[in-house]
């Protein structure tokens, strides 16, 4: 049995469809109260336990060759520090009770304790279940963190905080993310993979694959610095999350953000994503 945290999200929908799809059996945890008839329809069992409640993740674990967990920050709290520590915490106790083997998604720059904004949460889940021989799949910049900027890059814009537009960030895809954390999930070793697309991406490499994709020109423009706060604000971010989001932008572009060594290498392009990605909003209207 594989359990599989966050579901409903990207990485977590990926890997359970993905296992589902190998005959596998999945066990989906959900939040308590979510709806579980499309993953019971799918053939998966459903569970529901609350990230900070160690019981019910136990429960949610019972039973299981493996599982996967996340540590995503929490934009909501007043405290994403704390709101970290505690799912880690309550991950760790849930896994060792059980002595239940895990997989984590981790990030690019999460070898660092401090000044990385929201990647922390990461570093802090790295922490909490290294010592029980956890593996951690260590993500580049997520390829779909682009999406919400089409409608700019519709108008022929692509604004970025990453500066300067030259230089070349990891990215990753998250199907790439999913093969790689099903493949980690059916093994018995603990490691931890750093993974990337096939190569490193400039934001203008970025535009230029949006411009192919859409057929009209798209050109990458730094956002000042002195407009990260407002801009950040006009995206609805509240304002104690704001401050950690600056941080991993200043992060990045100071080179601290990064990999501790050569990074795997996943199939997904990023002219691959852009079509694929423009085709399925398009398909979502």
């Amino acid at each position: 049995m594989f359990v599989i945290m966050g579901a409903n999200g990207q990485t977590g929908g990926a890997v359970a469809r993905t296992l589902l799809e190998q005959g596998r059996p999945v066990r989906v945890v959900l939040r308590p109260g979510r709806d579980g008839q499309d993953w019971h329809s799918r053939g998966a069992q459903v569970a529901h336990a609350d990230v900070q409640d160690a019981t019910a993740l136990s429960d949610a674990f019972a039973g299981a060759r493996a599982v996967y967990v996340l540590n995503p920050p929490d934009y909501a709290s007043d405290d994403m520090l704390a709101s970290g520590h505690a799912v880690a915490d309550a991950y760790r106790t849930a896994l060792d009770a059980g002595g239940v083997r895990a997989v984590a998604l981790s990030s690019i720059g999460a070898q660092h304790p401090e000044g990385t904004g929201n990647i922390v949460t990461t570093h802090i889940l790295e922490q909490a279940l290294r010592p029980l021989g956890a593996s951690f799949v260590r993500a580049g910049n997520f390829m779909t963190n682009w999406l919400p900027s089409l409608p700019a890059m519709r108008t022929g814009a692509l604004p970025t905080f990453f500066a300067p537009l030259d230089r070349p960030v990891p990215h990753v895809a998250v199907a790439d993310i999913a093969a790689t954390l099903v493949r980690e999930l059916q093994r018995t070793d603990s490691r931890t993979i750093e993974l990337a697309a096939p190569a490193d991406y400039t934001p203008a490499d970025v535009a230029t694959a949006f411009c192919a994709a859409l057929g009209r020109p798209v050109t990458a423009q730094v956002i000042e610095r002195a407009q990260w706060e407002q801009t950040l604000s006009q995206f609805g971010l509240p304002q104690a999350a704001i401050g950690s989001w600056v941080e991993m932008w200043e992060g990045f572009n100071t080179g601290h953000i990064r990999f501790e060594g050569s990074p795997e290498r996943g199939q997904v392009t990023i002219e691959d994503f852009a079509k694929a990605g423009l085709a399925q909003r398009e398909a979502q209207q």
